[in-house]
């Protein structure tokens, strides 16, 4: 008793910071993703049918996916195809690698890490194909995740008790909420990853994607992710909503932030986004040309 007695400004301080840690990174939460041995789990946030992979790629893209899947996941920081073992020229090796990594980053928004771009560099036969991360340290990659998992947790409490509609205008208003839009976006930028959205609170249009499309499954809501440009290339959402299909744009509010404004929820008004285009209408069904309606 005395300890505590003549320590007691100490225990105060180690009393707030374990109700902290407890609060932010151990606290139980009770996985999404329970398949483990699936090949295609990567955490538990995160339950993927690998749809892309699945409906859409020849053998020879399915081949090289897997590689990529597995180099990412074993936090590898290149990837080399050979063409003799892969079965194609460079050029083609090159071109299939544009797909698989669209393809990647729709199929596995659970890749929380990983940032993009993708780079190739021809080396002989090969294709050295160069991949980033948001954090470069594997120990803080796992807390951050932990940290990650808290804040999904929360909103999953938040929006039980919402109608789908209440849930979908949730995540837009917290993704604008929460984030700004990196401004010095550059080409090697480490910002498209939900690594950056969730703790760092600064991304472009990949990074809330991937980040919106995590959030919407554990809160009970339909989503893909999808590529296409609008006034260039552009990564977004559809969501399902009373049977069909709509757009879903969170980069919108990140980027309006004022509420008040008319064109703030422009990211989920269809009849706003007439000028977006996919870069594979076949991976995607039929978007409505209405808005979603409470």
């Amino acid at each position: 008793m005395h300890f505590f007695e003549n320590h007691r400004f100490l225990f105060l301080i180690l009393l707030v910071l374990s109700f902290y840690i407890y609060d932010n990174y151990t606290m139980i939460v009770e996985p999404h993703n329970k398949d483990t041995n699936s090949i295609s789990y990567v955490n538990r946030l995160y339950k993927s049918d690998e749809r892309i992979y699945n409906k859409f790629l020849n053998k020879k893209e399915k081949k090289i996916y897997r590689a990529f899947f597995n180099t990412i996941k074993d936090y590898k920081t290149k990837l080399i195809i050979n063409t003799d073992e892969y079965n194609c020229e460079l050029s083609e090796c090159a071109s299939m690698m544009h797909k698989i990594y669209d393809a990647m980053i729709i199929d596995h928004p659970d890749l929380l890490n990983f940032a993009g771009p993708k780079r190739y560099h021809k080396n002989g036969s090969n294709l050295e194909v160069s991949i980033d991360y948001s954090t470069n340290n594997a120990i803080q990659e796992q807390i951050g995740i932990l940290k990650i998992e808290k804040i999904i947790y929360r909103i999953k409490k938040q929006t039980k008790n919402m109608t789908d509609y209440e849930k979908i205008k949730y995540v837009y208003e917290w993704m604008g909420d929460n984030n700004e839009y990196d401004q010095l976006f550059t080409e090697f930028a480490k910002n498209q990853s939900p690594y950056n959205v969730f703790l760092r609170k600064n991304a472009v249009c990949a990074g809330f994607a991937k980040s919106s499309q995590l959030i919407f499954q554990n809160i009970g809501i339909e989503s893909m992710g999808i590529v296409g440009n609008t006034t260039g290339p552009h990564m977004w959402n559809i969501v399902k909503y009373k049977g069909k299909y709509y757009y879903f744009d969170s980069t919108a509010a990140v980027s309006f932030k004022n509420k008040k404004k008319s064109y703030y929820y422009y990211g989920i008004k269809q009849t706003q986004m007439t000028d977006y285009t996919q870069d594979y209408p076949e991976w995607y069904p039929k978007i409505e040309a209405t808005d979603m309606k409470a």
